[in-house]
């Protein structure tokens, strides 16, 4: 665990983009204090993040060390952080650090370079273009902190410090995955005795390099501000690279979760980001953006019912609120932004107390692989079943949980695989996918699932035939695995719950037949898809991700049949249709659990995934299993007491209905 020394600074924040070109007239003429704060009341905001330098390299405020947009006549900055000081709003300095144009073009040695000495950009080029041809969005060249660089911004963060107050520093653009070659790491790693042929020594000689930038950054402004937030965006990824290898995030004293569920992949990514960041000891805020699509796009808007669904559902999970917005080169606020934003945040503003400072609680542990498509899509399952689940990767010995679940990726490590086996042993119940019991090599068991392993598959594709104890509700034949399952040996004492049904041959140029698969063979194989060892279940498919690919509710259900035939107690269940969410907050500090109920169904528009509609449900069901004694049940937002029932030594309630959100609040 990581306790932070510092809170987080707002629970209604706004991230204020202003990435403005030197081709751009006027700069922030049409900025008026007063309109300024106007927008920031509607808004109902209590914290924000303003613009001290951009991705072009401008700084917005006059500087003895940056260069001053050349259009911009007056300080920006100061005259914003003053306008927010006067009607006490938090603020935060942004200052970009990996992609910063005008620095990348005035010094080329400061940018990061590739093996080949290329410069390393997030986007690639055509060999053939002319001035005037579209630029792809989202291109900019990397910098590295190995270089000059990292003193140049040292002495402009020095310069801000000096001259104005802050609540925090938001730093962008923290890409340590990036690994560099250029001059001054080449040069440095020669002298350290680093082989460049060795991918985990640049790696770890690269996150060295970001780690002590950081950490300078931090040291510097602790001197001048002790109480002041630092966050280095980027970091908190989760997609198992270097960040994770490295702790990267360990540098922030806050967690911001960047999150653009329209187009980055979902509703779904914020849950487990959220579960995981709270249970490593940090107080966390959630990013989202007012936009339709991603950063950077002017004039397009959410509808107010999705930021709504968004700003409750961050509350739910655990969070503090960020929506993103852009303020247009004039510097004039869109008030029509801050209506949207203010109609979310207005909702916030009733039950925040009641989401930010809880920590989830479950007695269902997911172990995170750090492969985020098989966590996302074992996540996505259980999300859709409404079983509620927390992280187990922080649990010293998993006695908080009955059940843990294990991801199809070999992600285990001779010490967390001996203190599973341990608590299996010990009378807890060990569900596992895949390569999941395996070393990390992937080369011999780790877990005692029952089985010995054999090897990889042997075709593309295979089928599932289950057996009666957990084929309710799915189909008696065969049914179609998109990617086949590892070979195993069950041994004797061990239970088949699911056969394997393998295609004729895999689909190749020499043989195939029909448009996709190859039909399955009529005989079972040799080596099963699903097994039972006292209270270890193994399953040889990737259920999880063949899920987050392809979404087929029969893989979906098999698992939540494989989860009945383990006997574990759920803190709470409930009944909402596939696309409702449940989330379960413990708030030991003022004796309470708050479950919350979500409801906004997305719909895939084009490449974007839409919340319009917020359908009311009616007469829902809501059981709880507490260790502590309930005094009383209230609904928030609406403050209405629930009569609770016991039923089977669980207590019971009904929600009357309610749309896009509600919670429901128990005293002990």
């Amino acid at each position: 665990m990581h306790p932070p020394p510092l809170a987080p600074i707002g629970q209604r924040q706004v991230h204020l983009d202003f990435h403005t070109s030197e081709h751009l007239e006027n700069i922030a003429d049409a900025f008026n204090k007063d309109d300024f704060q106007t927008a920031l009341k509607i808004g109902h905001i209590d914290s924000i993040n303003l613009f001290a330098k951009c991705h072009h390299s401008w700084s917005y405020y006059p500087t003895d060390i940056g260069r001053m947009h050349p259009n911009l006549n007056f300080d920006l900055l100061g005259a914003q952080l003053e306008a927010c000081a006067e009607i006490g709003i938090k603020t935060q300095i942004y200052y970009t650090f990996g992609w910063s144009a005008n620095d990348a073009q005035a010094h080329p040695e400061w940018c990061v370079q590739d093996r080949n000495g290329n410069f390393v950009t997030n986007g690639s080029l055509p060999e053939d273009i002319a001035s005037e041809d579209p630029l792809p969005g989202y291109y900019w060249k990397f910098l590295c902190p190995n270089t000059g660089y990292h003193d140049h911004i040292l002495a402009q963060v020095r310069e801000l410090c000096e001259r104005y107050k802050t609540d925090g520093f938001w730093f962008d653009i923290y890409q340590a995955h990036r690994h560099c070659f250029c001059d001054a790491c080449r040069n440095d790693m020669k002298v350290a005795g680093v082989d460049l042929d060795d991918a985990a020594a640049v790696e770890r000689f690269n996150a060295s390099n970001m780690k002590v930038h950081c950490a300078a950054l931090s040291k510097l402004i602790a001197g001048y501000h002790p109480s002041a937030r630092v966050f280095f965006n980027g970091t908190t990824a989760i997609d198992g690279g270097i960040n994770f290898r490295q702790s990267m995030y360990a540098q922030n004293t806050v967690q911001d979760l960047e999150d653009l569920p329209t187009v980055w992949g979902g509703y779904d990514k914020l849950p487990l980001q959220s579960k995981y960041f709270l249970k490593a000891g940090y107080p966390i805020t959630a990013m989202s953006g007012k936009f339709h699509t991603a950063w950077g796009e002017f004039g397009g808007f959410k509808h107010p019912n999705a930021l709504r669904y968004e700003a409750a559902s961050m509350i739910a999970w655990g969070a503090n609120c960020n929506f993103g917005d852009q303020l247009h080169p004039c510097g004039e606020m869109d008030v029509a932004t801050y209506k949207n934003i203010g109609e979310a945040y207005a909702y916030v503003a009733k039950i925040e107390n009641y989401g930010v400072g809880g920590i989830p609680v479950a007695r269902v542990g997911l172990w995170r692989s750090l492969d985020e498509v098989r966590d996302e899509g074992m996540a996505k399952m259980l999300l859709e079943a409404h079983i509620n689940f927390d992280v187990a990767n922080f649990s010293k010995d998993f006695a908080e949980f009955e059940l843990v679940l294990i991801p199809s990726a070999a992600c285990l490590t001779e010490a967390d695989a001996e203190r599973l086996n341990t608590f299996a042993k010990n009378g807890g119940s060990l569900v596992v996918m895949g390569a999941g019991a395996l070393n990390r090599e992937g080369t011999r068991m780790l877990l005692d699932v029952g089985a010995d392993y054999l090897g990889e598959a042997a075709y593309d594709i295979d089928y599932s035939l289950v057996s009666v104890s957990i084929g309710e509700g799915l189909v008696e034949t065969p049914f179609l695995n998109f990617k086949a399952a590892l070979r195993v040996a069950p041994h004797a004492d061990s239970e088949v719950l699911s056969s394997i049904r393998e295609p004729y041959f895999s689909r190749s140029y020499e043989k195939y037949t029909s448009h996709q698969n190859t039909p399955y063979r009529l005989e079972d194989a040799p080596h099963p898809g699903i097994i039972r060892k006292d209270r270890v279940i193994y399953i040889a498919h990737d259920l999880d991700k063949m899920y987050h690919k392809h979404g087929a509710r029969l893989h979906r259900d098999l698992l939540v049949n494989v989860l009945k035939l383990v006997n574990y107690h759920p803190m709470v269940s409930t009944q909402l249709p596939s696309a409702g969410r449940i989330s379960l907050l413990h708030q030991a500090q003022c004796q309470r659990y708050v479950a919350h109920l979500m409801y906004g169904p997305p719909i895939q528009r084009g490449e974007c995934e839409v919340i319009e509609d917020l359908p009311e449900l009616r007469e829902v069901p809501l059981t709880v299993d507490f260790p502590e004694v309930i005094q009383r049940a209230f609904l928030v937002p609406d403050e209405v007491e629930l009569p609770l029932s016991d039923v089977d030594g669980k207590l019971s309630l009904t929600i009357p209905a309610f749309s896009c959100h509600c919670a429901v609040v128990f005293e002990y």
